[in-house]
C-alpha cells in the first residue's frame, strides 16, 4: 500500500517514454541495467551530464517506446528489488553510475534476456567437465583407500587421503571460475508476459 502511494507521488505528468535492459562491463564487472528514460536512444540515456557512462554498454536488449513506460519501469524494479546489485537507494561514489541509476544495477540477468549464459556448452567444455567428474572420482577412491589403510600405516594413509581431497577441490575451484552455464530465471506469468511484450515490441521495431 504505501509502495503505491509513494509511486502516485513520483509519477511524471507524461510517463511516456522507453523502457532499457542493457549489459554493462563495469569496474564492478557485469551488471545489468533497467530504467526508463525519455531520450531517444540508450548511448543518449547513459552519455546525460558527459558521465561517458555509454562507454560501459556492452549490449542493448531492450529499448521500447510505451504510453505507460515509467509505471512499466517501476514494477519490474519493484518485482526484482531484492536483486539489485547495491540496494534501492544506493548512492555510492565508489560504485559504477553514482546518483546516475546506480540503484537500478542488478548483478545478474534478471529479465533472463542474454542468450549467451544459456548456450549449451560446446565440446571444449564438455570434455573440460567430463575430466573433471573422472578427476573428483579419482579423489573419492583414493579418500576411501587411505581411510582403510589407516589401521596399518597412518603415513601411507594420509598420502591417499591429501592427494585425494586434493583433486576433489581442485574440480570445485575449477566450476568456480564459469565452467558451470547459468539456468534462465522463471518468472511469475505477469512479469514474463509484460517482458515479452517488451522485447518482442523491440524485435518489430
Amino acid at each position: 500500500m504505501l509502495n503505491r502511494v509513494g509511486r502516485f507521488f513520483k509519477r511524471p505528468k507524461n510517463p511516456a517514454g522507453n523502457v532499457y535492459y542493457a549489459r554493462l562491463i563495469t569496474s564492478h564487472g557485469t551488471l545489468y541495467k533497467l530504467g526508463f528514460t525519455s531520450k531517444s536512444s540508450l548511448v543518449e540515456r547513459m552519455a546525460y551530464g558527459n558521465s561517458e557512462d555509454e562507454k560501459l554498454i556492452d549490449r542493448q536488449f531492450i529499448f521500447t517506446f510505451r504510453d505507460d513506460a515509467w509505471d512499466v519501469e517501476q514494477t519490474l524494479l519493484d518485482h526484482f528489488n531484492k536483486h539489485r546489485a547495491f540496494g534501492k537507494y544506493s548512492k555510492d561514489p565508489m560504485k559504477p553510475l553514482c546518483g546516475r541509476g546506480q540503484s537500478e544495477l542488478f548483478a545478474r540477468d534478471i529479465l533472463g534476456l542474454d542468450d549467451e549464459l544459456y548456450q549449451p556448452p560446446d565440446e571444449e567444455t564438455l570434455k573440460a567437465w567430463k575430466e573433471e567428474s573422472e578427476q573428483s572420482k579419482d579423489g573419492c577412491l583414493m579418500i576411501l583407500i587411505g581411510l582403510f589403510l589407516i589401521p596399518f600405516t597412518l603415513g601411507f594413509s594420509l598420502f591417499f587421503i591429501i592427494g585425494g581431497a586434493s583433486g576433489i577441490l581442485g574440480t570445485g575451484k575449477s566450476h568456480q571460475t564459469g565452467v558451470e552455464r547459468a539456468c534462465r530465471p522463471v518468472h511469475p506469468p505477469e512479469i514474463q508476459n509484460l517482458i515479452n511484450s517488451l522485447y518482442y515490441a523491440k524485435e518489430a521495431a
